[in-house]
C-alpha cells in the first residue's frame, strides 16, 4: 500500500471525497450514476487510508459516510452499494479512527469522533437485511471494531449521537446473523450493553436500540456463558427494570403533554424484561447470581408494575402468538410481562442457593403480605398471591421449613387451605394451582400432616381434586398422597370416601381413562396408599377405624387401575410397579372380597391388553404434560422390546417373576408374594374365580414363583 508524506496531504487539493460529494449534490437523484462513481473515490481511500482521514481531509471523509448511509436506506441503492468496496472501505477506515480515538489524542478529536459517527451509520444501513454486507464488514474487520467502540469511554459520555450510532451498527449487522453475533460477543460487546442501561436523559433515548441488540446478542450460547461469567450483568438488568418501573410509577399516566418517555421506557423494558426472563430460563448459573433477598424484592417491585398496568389493546392481540409467551409458563397466561416476571421469581426461588432466603425477614413479611386473604377475587391481588406461593414454596422446601410455616403462621396455613384452594368461586385458577402446589409442599414435613389435616386439607382436596383443571388435579392428589401417608391417613381416607359419589370412585373412573401420565401415576399411587392402609393398617389407634372402611373399599375396583400402571408404567417407573405389586398383594390377601377374583381374571390376556399398550412405553413415548419423574426412572434403552406388542398382565407378570431386563430384585420377589397370595385366595373359594385364569395362574406363574 502507497502512503503519502504528511507534507502531501497538508498541500494537497480537494480529495477525491470531496470531488464526489461535489458531483453528488450536483444530480442528487442520479443514486445509479452516485453509485458509479464511488469505485475510484473508494480504490483512493483504500490505497491511501492516512490522507482520507488527515486533517485537512476528515471533514470531507465524514460528510461522504454521511452521505452514504443516508443512501443507505434505501434497498435499491443499499444492493447496488453492495457490489462495491464500501463494506471493505468502510471497515479500513472504520479500525484507524477507533483506534486513533483509543489513544486519547485531543488533536482532531472532534472531527474524528463525527466521522466515527457517520462510519458507523454506514455499517448500520449497509448491513440492513443485507447478509453479503454483513459478511463483508465481518470479514474486514468492521464488527470487531464496532464492538471495541462499545466498551470505549467515549459511548457513555456521548450516547447521542455515538451511542445511537454504535448500538445502532450493533444491532443491524448481528441481526439474526449468528456469525457477526458471535464476533460481536467474542470482542466483549455485551457488558457494554448491560452498561448503556443508565439513568439519564440521553442514555434513555438509546434504550431501545439497546435493549433490542441485547435481546439479539442473548439468543446466542455464547452470551449465557458470559453471563454467567460477568456476575454483574443480570443484577444489573434487573436493577435497570427495577429503577424503570419506579421512574414510570413516577411519571404516572398522563402523557397529554406529548412527553414520548413513558413510552420508550416501556417498550424498553418489556425487552429487556424478555431478555432477562429467557437468560434466567437458560441458566442456572446466572439464576444463582440472583439468589439474595435484594433482588428477589426488586423481582417483587416488578412483579407489582406489570400488575398494576392495564393491558393494552395491541397486547391482547398478541397474546395468542406462540412466541409471546413466558417460556415454561404453568398456567394459561393473563398478563405475558406480569407472568415473565413471576417466572423470573419462581426460576430464582427453586435454586437450592435461594433456600437461606426463608430466613430474611423482609422477605418472608413481603410474601406473607401479599397472601392476605383478604383480597382474594380481586384478580391483581390474586395474581400476587399466586406469585407468593410459587416462591414461599420453592423456599419451603426443606421439612424444617414447612414446619416452620405451619407452626409460625397457621393463620396463613388455613387461609391456604380455605380461601387460596377452598375458595373455587372467589379465586381463580392459577391462584388456586399455585396455592396446592405450596400445601404440597408442606404436607411433606411429617410434623405438617395432622395439623394441615385438623385445618380440613384432606376434605378439600378430595373436593378439588375433582376439578377438570389438570394442574390442581394433579396437585391435590400429591395433597392426599402425603397426608395418607401419616398420622392423617384415617381423616384422608375418610375424606376420599365420603357420600355416595365419593371422590375416590372419580378418581378411579380417571385413572383407568387419563392418557396423562401424571394424574394416572400419582393418582394410582394415591389408590394403592389408600388400599395398603385400610387393609393392612399399622396405627393402633385408627386401626379399627381403618377396617372399617374395608366394606366401602370392596364396592370399588381398586385393582385395575393399579394393574393398568403396572403394564403402562412399570419397565419406565419401577418404584411405580414395586407399589402397585405391594398394593395388589395387599389387596389379594382380603377376605371376603372380590380382589383377588379381579386379579385371576385379570391373567387372561383378552381381558388385560384393552387396558394397555405396552409397546408404546418401551419405545420411550414422550410422557404428556404432567408426567411424572423419579431417580428411578429407567432410561428407554434400558427397557425390554420383545415381538409380543399385545403381552397381557400374565406375560409381564412372568418376565418380573423371571427378572428379565432392568427388574429390581426385590420387584422379583414382590411378584413371588402376589402369586404365593392368589394361589392361597384361588384355594379358598375355587369356584369363584375366572377358569382361564386360574389355568394360567397354575400352569404358567406358579412355576416361576
Amino acid at each position: 500500500m502507497v502512503h503519502s508524506t504528511k507534507a502531501q496531504r497538508e498541500t494537497a487539493g480537494p480529495s477525491p471525497a470531496a470531488q464526489w460529494l461535489a458531483a453528488l449534490d450536483s444530480r442528487p437523484a442520479a443514486a445509479s450514476l452516485a453509485a458509479a462513481q464511488l469505485a475510484p473515490m473508494l480504490t483512493h481511500m483504500l490505497e491511501h487510508p492516512d490522507q482520507a482521514l488527515a486533517s485537512a481531509h476528515i471533514v470531507a471523509t465524514a460528510k461522504t459516510f454521511k452521505a452514504l448511509a443516508d443512501m443507505g436506506r434505501d434497498a435499491a441503492v443499499r444492493a447496488q452499494l453492495a457490489a462495491t468496496d464500501l463494506a471493505r472501505a468502510t471497515s479500513t477506515l472504520l479500525r484507524q479512527t477507533e483506534a486513533d480515538l483509543s489513544n486519547n489524542s485531543s488533536s482532531g478529536r472532534a472531527e474524528r469522533v463525527f466521522l466515527l459517527v457517520q462510519l458507523l451509520r454506514c455499517v448500520c444501513n449497509q448491513s440492513a437485511d443485507h447478509d453479503g454486507a454483513r459478511a463483508a464488514l465481518l470479514e474486514h474487520g468492521a464488527v470487531a471494531a464496532v464492538a471495541r467502540v462499545l466498551c470505549s469511554d467515549d459511548v457513555a459520555r456521548q450516547p447521542l449521537p455515538l451511542g445511537q450510532a454504535a448500538f445502532g451498527a450493533a444491532l443491524n449487522v448481528a441481526l439474526d446473523h449468528a456469525d457477526c453475533a458471535d464476533a460481536l460477543l467474542a470482542a466483549g460487546a455485551l457488558p457494554p450493553h448491560v452498561r448503556a442501561l443508565q439513568p439519564g436523559s440521553d442514555a434513555l433515548a438509546i434504550w431501545p436500540l439497546v435493549c433490542s441488540s441485547l435481546d439479539n446478542l442473548c439468543e446466542r450460547e455464547a452470551a449465557v456463558a458470559q453471563l454467567e461469567q460477568d456476575v454483574a450483568c443480570a443484577p444489573a438488568m434487573l436493577q435497570a427494570l427495577a429503577a424503570n418501573a419506579r421512574a414510570l410509577a413516577e411519571l404516572g399516566d398522563d402523557e397529554s403533554d406529548g412527553d414520548d418517555e413513558p413510552q420508550v421506557r416501556r417498550g424498553a423494558m418489556r425487552t429487556l424484561l424478555w431478555v432477562l426472563c429467557e437468560a434466567l430460563e437458560k441458566s442456572a448459573v446466572v439464576r444463582q447470581q440472583l439468589c439474595e433477598s435484594a433482588h428477589v424484592l426488586l423481582l417483587l417491585d416488578v412483579l407489582d408494575h406489570y400488575l398494576a398496568q392495564p393491558v393494552e389493546p395491541a397486547e391482547t392481540a398478541e397474546l395468542a402468538a406462540p412466541d409471546a409467551q413466558p417460556p415454561n409458563r404453568p398456567m394459561p397466561q393473563q398478563n405475558r410481562y406480569a407472568d415473565a416476571a413471576a417466572q423470573m421469581l419462581v426460576g430464582v426461588s427453586g435454586e437450592d442457593a435461594a433456600l437461606a432466603l426463608f430466613d430474611d425477614a423482609a422477605l418472608t413479611a413481603r410474601l406473607l403480605a401479599m397472601l392476605a386473604p383478604e383480597r382474594a377475587g380481586d384478580r391483581t391481588h390474586d395474581a400476587r398471591a399466586a406469585a407468593a406461593a410459587l416462591c414461599l414454596g420453592n423456599l419451603a422446601r426443606t421439612d424444617a421449613h414447612c414446619e416452620h410455616v405451619v407452626r409460625a403462621h397457621p393463620q396463613l396455613a388455613q387461609a391456604l387451605v380455605g380461601v387460596w384452594l377452598g375458595d373455587a368461586q372467589t379465586v381463580d385458577v392459577r391462584t388456586r394451582h399455585a396455592a396446592s402446589g405450596l400445601l404440597k409442599n408442606l404436607c411433606v414435613a411429617a410434623a405438617n400432616k395432622q395439623r394441615l389435616a385438623d385445618m380440613g386439607l384432606a376434605a378439600v382436596a378430595a373436593r378439588c381434586m375433582r376439578t377438570a383443571v389438570v394442574p390442581v388435579q394433579a396437585n391435590c392428589i400429591g395433597i392426599l398422597r402425603h397426608l395418607v401417608n401419616g398420622a392423617s391417613a384415617l381423616q384422608t381416607a375418610q375424606a376420599l370416601l365420603a357420600g355416595d359419589a365419593c371422590a375416590l370412585a372419580e378418581l378411579l373412573d380417571a385413572v383407568r381413562s387419563t392418557d396423562i401420565d401424571g394424574i394416572r401415576c400419582e393418582g394410582t399411587r394415591l389408590v394403592a396408599a389408600v388400599a395398603k392402609k385400610a387393609f393392612l393398617p399399622r396405627a393402633a389407634a385408627d386401626a379399627d377405624a381403618l377396617r372399617a372402611l374395608q366394606p366401602r373399599l370392596a364396592e370399588l375396583d381398586l385393582v385395575t387401575p393399579l394393574v393398568r400402571l403396572i403394564m403402562l408404567d412399570g419397565q419406565r417407573h419401577p418404584l411405580l410397579q414395586q407399589e402397585s405389586l405391594v398394593a395388589l398383594t395387599v389387596l389379594a390377601s382380603a377376605p371376603a372380597a372380590p380382589f383377588a377374583a379381579r386379579l385371576v381374571c385379570l391373567l387372561v390376556p383378552a381381558n388385560s391388553v384393552p387396558l394397555a399398550t405396552p409397546l408404546a412405553a418401551a419405545e420411550g413415548t414422550v410422557a404428556a404434560e404432567g408426567a411424572v419423574a423419579t431417580e428411578d426412572t429407567v432410561a428407554a434403552e434400558d427397557i425390554v422390546a420383545t415381538e409380543d406388542t399385545a403381552a397381557g398382565f400374565d406375560e409381564l407378570l412372568a418376565r418380573l417373576l423371571r427378572q428379565e431386563g432392568a427388574v429390581w430384585p426385590q420387584t422379583t420377589l414382590q411378584a413371588k408374594s402376589l402369586v404365593a397370595q392368589l394361589q392361597h385366595a384361588v384355594k379358598q373359594d375355587p369356584a369363584a374365580h375366572d377358569s382361564l385364569g386360574l389355568e394360567i395362574l397354575h400352569t404358567k406363574l406358579s412355576p416361576l414363583a
